[in-house]
């Protein structure tokens, strides 16, 4: 059974969490290691707060992950907070853990009182679509084509 909760709580899959975060993002951020990538990820280990993380877990195997951060586009240092770093591990999508860990996300930033939440994705955009994301626009960002969206809670 597939379960969610903070990685602050289950703080063995760190290691395994950046080595992930690195593979899939390390372009973004050249020079970066997985062991910086760590740290960061420990620091960023809230529970009802931003920064925090999200991790997809059935026992003890970690499945993927989402975060709630202040700033996750420095091009963009006007808009707060983002949902960040979703990722599902490779034998495991399609099975609507990525779906779960973004609703969690939401749901945690709603219960913050988060009027409205960015993110940004360079291939994942039809899928934040369908969960009632919208595009702000598109832009070059370390040397992709990504694409920048919002969702506005209600009220």
């Amino acid at each position: 059974m597939v379960t969610l909760g903070y990685l602050a709580d289950s703080r063995q899959f760190l290691p395994e969490l950046a080595r992930w975060h690195h593979e899939e993002w390390g372009w973004l951020h050249p020079g970066d290691t997985v062991e910086a990538r760590a740290v960061r990820l420990e620091g960023e280990c809230g529970r009802g707060a931003i920064p925090t993380v999200l991790v997809a877990m059935e026992g003890q195997k970690l499945l993927g992950s989402s975060m709630l951060v202040a700033q996750d586009m420095e091009s963009r240092p006007q808009w707060s907070p983002w949902l960040a770093s979703v990722f599902v591990a490779p034998d495991r999508r399609g099975e609507g853990i990525g779906t779960a860990l973004v609703r969690r996300a939401m749901e945690e930033a709603a219960r913050m009182k988060v009027g409205r939440l960015y993110l940004y994705t360079p291939s994942a955009e039809r899928f934040y679509t369908r969960l009632g994301w919208s595009l702000i626009e598109r832009t070059p960002y370390h040397g992709a084509e990504v694409a920048v969206m919002q969702f506005e809670f209600p009220g």
